[in-house]
């Protein structure tokens, strides 16, 4: 995404900033009202945290291909299945007199899993009964109808797949011979997108039992493709490519949005689960009813929701100037492991004041493509440096390795809250504190879980460790 331009669109003329700074030489203390004009420092403040459902889930033309199912023993059993068009990779192509067939596989590369890899699965590749439609946005929640007879099957071990850094699925000899014969009957020795079309409309990878998740990579330089290896006339090894399609040139562009190409479908079956009745797009079930814990999965929609329902006792006699305030995320122990890794960056997304994540519709041209792209930004909390209005720096933040938590440093989104709430301040920088949502990226297509404890947690909770002084 061109940041100068959402740049331009939205980012608002606020320019003043609040500068804090921090006495070392005063004491500090941990009550909220402070016995002297020093730098005080509390984690006490109430935070109300619950599990939230954003439903559905917009999958179109990620990056990776999920494919395969797990059980979670929090989130339930978990599916994934991706669906997906190919496009000619060796446009023009000459398979010469007498060529020696080595192989045939639909080879895809691996980003990474998740799930117990050790046990034996098995993936189905079926031919789709309808095209993907270019004009629609596709969710975690659909499908599209394929051959109930898959082309080809695969039964493989984990270790297989993570040694190799990919699964190749071998393709029957018809299915190669096939697209061997819609190459040679072009007089030009290429194959159209439109004649490719024709023969297959597209793709699923389906699984079928399993304890793990895979995510395949469809961008870079060795696509996920089909492979048909061979010895040229000239004793040569060849190979010949038809990959997954990708949304990367003007023909596969129409209108004002990038054409629908691929997608994931992702769903869950709670039953039996603290989040079983957790159905309905913004529903909420606190941490109080499921053990002081709450969950974030980024593929299901499930997020946590944040507030501070008694920050404003911070301002209810006296002004203060936040020095610093870090919002610390804790993973549960024994949550997570090498097989059920943690979410590699978390955000911080702002609601609005029916509870709903504030979004940003926007259009702007794109001279390369000769197109209109138009798109939605959400309202996130901003890198510390930036205006807290502004679109363009969201706050990601990874894992620390040294205390195993993921801390936000919110200084001046807890200011500006403050500022609302204080009747004493007169200027500008305010914002309205109607609750966060903690969210994970799709860096990872959202598959990884975590696991967090709510305030009252006895061992990990949430906190917010805030330094401010009071301003006279």
């Amino acid at each position: 995404m061109n940041l100068a331009v959402v740049k331009t669109l939205f980012s608002l003329s606020i320019l003043s900033t609040i500068l804090f700074s921090c006495n070392k030489s005063t004491s500090i203390g941990s009550d909220l009202q402070p016995q002297n004009l020093g730098v005080v420092f509390t984690e006490d403040i109430t935070i109300e945290t619950s599990t939230i459902l954003i439903d559905p889930i917009n999958t179109t033309n990620r990056e990776v291909l999920l494919a395969g199912q797990y059980t979670d023993p929090h989130l339930g059993q978990i599916k994934a299945s991706a669906f997906f068009a190919v496009q000619p990779f060796n446009k023009i192509f000459n398979f010469g007199t007498n060529p020696q067939f080595k192989s045939a596989v639909f080879s895809f590369p691996v980003s990474f899993s998740y799930g117990d890899t050790t046990q034996t699965q098995t993936i189905n590749l079926h031919k789709l009964n309808n095209f993907i439609d270019p004009t629609k946005v596709y969710y975690n929640k659909d499908a599209i109808a394929y051959d109930p007879t898959p082309v080809a099957s695969y039964t493989f071990k984990g270790s297989e797949a993570t040694t190799f850094r990919k699964l190749d699925i071998p393709l029957p000899d018809s299915f190669r011979d096939n697209i061997i014969t819609l190459v040679n009957n072009n007089a030009l020795d290429s194959l159209e997108q439109s004649e490719l079309d024709n023969f297959v409309k597209g793709f699923a990878l389906v699984p079928q039992g399993g304890e793990a998740i895979w995510g395949f990579r469809v961008t870079g330089n060795i696509p996920a493709a089909i492979e048909i290896k061979y010895i040229d006339d000239n004793g040569s090894e060849q190979t010949y490519r038809i990959s997954v399609r990708n949304a990367v040139s003007s023909n596969d562009v129409t209108n004002e949005r990038y054409n629908s190409l691929r997608f994931n479908g992702v769903t869950a079956n709670r039953i039996s689960t603290p989040l079983v009745s957790l159905n309905q797009n913004y529903q909420t079930i606190a941490a109080a009813q499921t053990q002081n814990l709450t969950y974030v999965q980024e593929s299901l929609g499930i997020r946590t929701k944040i507030n501070f329902p008694d920050l404003g006792k911070l301002v209810e006699d006296q002004t203060v100037a936040i020095n610093r305030a870090d919002l610390i995320v804790v993973p549960i122990e024994n949550t997570f492991s090498n097989f059920n890794k943690l979410p590699r960056r978390l955000e911080l997304q702002i609601l609005d004041g029916e509870g709903k994540i504030k979004e940003y519709y926007f259009r702007f041209p794109d001279p390369r493509l000769k197109i209109t792209i138009q798109d939605t930004l959400l309202q996130r909390v901003q890198v510390e440096g930036t205006s807290p209005f502004g679109l363009a720096s969201p706050l990601n933040v990874s894992l620390s390795g040294l205390s195993n938590t993921y801390n936000f440093e919110i200084t001046s989104y807890i200011q500006y809250y403050l500022n609302k709430l204080n009747p004493r301040y007169k200027g500008s920088n305010k914002l309205s504190n109607d609750g966060l949502i903690l969210a994970s990226d799709l860096s990872n297509s959202g598959i990884s879980r975590l696991v967090l404890g709510g305030y009252k947690h006895p061992k990990q909770p949430i906190r917010l460790r805030i330094f401010y002084t009071i301003v006279k």
